[in-house]
């Protein structure tokens, strides 16, 4: 009979050492799969804000190729318009080079005429009087003569108009044909500049896209690692019971939800996100319960929950409880259903003062509600 009562004290003492290894073993892989879903969701954020940066830069880049669209479509009508002085200066110098051409014609018969009066003198005028019948013939030759000076005159005059109409016109079709080349030099410079910027930005761009790329890959890696503790938490806590029943609702006299299980906009990310759990608008210092027997596996800071208390009911459920203002247990701590454990508050990041409560079920997220 000794003997039967030694071997069972063994053999208890051998389950209750297995027991705590295997508790112990499950506290360490459920902290570890904590730390990293903490920054998994850290580097989500960080992904977020690197995705928003990728947006923006992609915008700039759109709107810099419309202002470089812009400015080429200046720089083709400019273009044409260059085009088309030319073709008027080009019209201007033909036309300048016809009246040059009669003036010159014109310049030629008169200098011949003033030459042939300047060799013969007054002889030309007294032969039109020794040449002349009568004093009527005579007046008739002097007026000949005067309209055929007076005819070289008006023709020299229209044509130096003509002439001065010509040049200013081309050397104002000229002025504007400069205008326009610089117009086009500037054009192309601020095209340059736009082309320069955005080289910039399509750099920028595709430095943050890489920085995104490596967050992503840093992210799979990190739910390998989270998947796999959660396996060897499933593995580690074997068959154990959950304590069982329906859970105490987390916070006595405060039952308003603000927020319920499920994706929402995130009220400081200000992106789509999935809500882990459900808030409970309790006012800060309310008193926060055990929602079930079980084992405090944690109570500590946490950057997103602020102050939080998780507690392992067995079966591979754990609650958890964030937000709070002070602790009331520690890790290790056995809590009973309905023993206070922490006090509320706005700790982490958090809005205003409310109680953050989850149910996991081997690591992953549950709905509340359909435990409490």
């Amino acid at each position: 009979m000794k003997r039967i009562l030694c071997y069972t004290l063994i053999m208890l003492l051998i389950a209750g050492l297995s027991g705590w290894s295997i508790g112990f073993g499950v506290k360490d892989a459920q902290s570890e799969l904590s730390n990293i879903t903490e920054e998994i969701k850290a580097l989500q954020t960080q992904l977020q804000q690197g995705k928003q940066v990728e947006t923006q830069l992609s915008r700039k880049i759109n709107e810099l190729q419309s202002k470089i669209n812009l400015t080429q479509s200046e720089i083709n009508a400019l273009s044409g318009n260059i085009a088309a002085t030319e073709a008027k200066i080009a019209v201007a110098y033909g036309e300048l080079e016809k009246l040059e051409a009669e003036i010159a014609v014109q310049n030629e018969a008169l200098n011949a005429r003033l030459r042939a009066m300047y060799k013969n003198g007054s002889v030309s005028y007294i032969d039109v009087l020794l040449g002349s019948n009568s004093i009527t013939d005579l007046m008739t030759n002097i007026d000949r003569v005067q309209r055929v000076y007076q005819s070289d005159k008006e023709v020299m005059l229209y044509l130096d108009a003509q002439h001065k109409i010509v040049e200013s016109q081309r050397l104002y079709l000229a002025s504007m044909q400069q205008q326009l080349e610089l117009n086009v030099a500037d054009i192309e410079t601020k095209q340059s500049q736009l082309s320069s910027d955005k080289a910039t930005v399509a750099s920028q761009r595709s430095a943050i896209s890489e920085e995104n790329k490596k967050i992503e890959r840093e992210i799979d890696a990190l739910n390998e690692e989270a998947n796999r503790l959660i396996a060897e938490i499933r593995a580690l806590q074997g068959d154990a019971a959950y304590a069982g029943g329906i859970m105490a609702w987390p916070s006595p006299g405060v039952t308003r939800v603000t927020s319920e299980f499920g994706y929402r906009i995130h009220p400081i990310l200000k992106y789509k996100k999935l809500h882990t759990g459900i808030d409970i608008g309790c006012p800060t210092g309310t008193t926060i319960v055990a929602a079930n027997f079980g084992t405090v596996i944690k109570a500590e800071w946490n950057n997103s929950y602020g102050n939080l208390v998780m507690v392992d009911h067995g079966g591979g459920i754990v609650t958890l409880y964030a937000h709070l203002s002070s602790f009331l247990v520690q890790k290790g701590d056995v809590v009973n259903r309905g023993q206070a454990i922490a006090k509320s508050g706005s700790t982490g990041m958090s809005t205003g003062p409310h109680l953050h409560f989850e149910v996991r079920v081997n690591g992953e997220y549950q709905n509340p509600r359909n435990w409490i």
